[in-house]
């Protein structure tokens, strides 16, 4: 065989070699994606707020709540022990927890249709603030589903900064179920009862403010 009959076989057997091993990448690549198991998105809207009688209450603004790094984002922490928690690739929250209780809070002082407005930012800012943090957001998986709700809440006069009132909530559940989905259905009830705490302080606190010639008296 002459040289170049042995340089074509050369490259002839490499690019065989090539499409065997693009072929094998391509056939894991493909189980990878099939075996991957699908993202289940989750999103806590609690239940409407019951309209409040009283009188009309100077607007509000509901920031974006801050939240604990462990919790600032979109995977859904589950807690398997005392000491232990994970986050989970395949459950996740439709946005970060922090936005999410935000917009609850803020539904459901506007339900209650006691205040001139409820708005997440506005200029000029108005009267009153109503500023959180999650401290914690999680399912539990022992001993049985269940899940975990903690936030801390500061009701703010803006004028002058100063807090009128302020609560610190951590209030677990369980569910009925042993899927997540149990456990979420568990936390929007959670939250539910949390809110309608939540809107009366709330709505107390500036309502005693006002009439002690705080803001909007």
């Amino acid at each position: 065989m002459d040289k170049a009959s042995v340089t074509r076989t050369s490259r002839a057997r490499t690019r065989l070699a090539r499409a065997s091993v693009a072929m094998v990448a391509v056939m894991l690549a493909g189980c990878s994606f099939a075996s991957a198991p699908p993202v289940r998105y989750f999103e806590v809207r609690a239940p409407r707020a019951e309209v409040r009688e009283g009188i009309m209450l100077p607007s509000v603004i509901v920031p974006n709540f801050s939240c604990l790094a462990a919790y600032d984002h979109l995977r859904v922490v589950l807690r398997r022990s005392d000491v232990e928690v994970v986050t989970s690739r395949t459950l996740q929250w439709t946005t970060v927890p922090g936005r999410m209780m935000a917009q609850a809070v803020r539904f459901h002082l506007e339900a209650t249709t006691r205040f001139e407005s409820v708005r997440r930012r506005a200029r000029p800012e108005p009267p009153y603030a109503v500023e959180g943090q999650v401290q914690v957001i999680e399912l539990t998986e022992s001993p049985s589903m269940g899940a975990r709700l903690g936030l801390h809440i500061n009701v703010r006069r803006t004028a002058d900064g100063a807090v009128i009132d302020e609560l610190f909530i951590d209030e677990s559940t369980t569910a009925d179920g042993r899927d997540p989905a149990d456990g979420v259905l568990a936390l929007r009830q959670l939250l539910g009862r949390i809110l309608d705490d939540l809107g009366e302080r709330v709505i107390a606190a500036i309502e005693n403010d006002v009439r002690a010639g705080g803001a909007g008296s």
